[in-house]
């Protein structure tokens, strides 16, 4: 879990990072992110949580209002922003796997 900016940095850097801004409060968010990390298993990607809670500076520095919001990283500069949920997490968590395998096959990212 991600508790300082510099550590949310230090993270998102380099290669593809898959970061699920959550909080206590909305639970759907934490649920997702269990989602995620099985859907995108076999992708050579970084699943990251940061709570809103623990880590505010990053909500404000990254600009997320709402919650569920995951952000696509690639080397450190956001390529896909899929923010609030259908209410289904598995559906969620699709809409996002098939839209990362389509940025990084346009980037040339192989992600297996």
């Amino acid at each position: 879990m991600i508790t300082s900016y510099e550590e949310f940095e230090e993270k998102i850097k380099e290669g593809v990072s898959v970061v699920v801004f959550t909080a206590e409060w909305v639970p759907a968010s934490k649920r997702l992110v269990e989602k995620l990390v099985e859907y995108l298993e076999n992708f050579k990607v970084k699943v990251i949580e940061v709570d809103v809670a623990m880590a505010p500076r990053v909500m404000s520095e990254e600009r997320v209002f709402i919650i569920p919001t995951v952000k696509v990283y690639l080397n450190g500069k956001v390529v896909i922003t899929q923010e609030d949920t259908t209410g289904n997490v598995a559906v969620d968590a699709e809409h996002l796997r098939r839209a990362l395998k389509e940025v990084m096959k346009r980037k040339g990212v192989p992600l297996r």
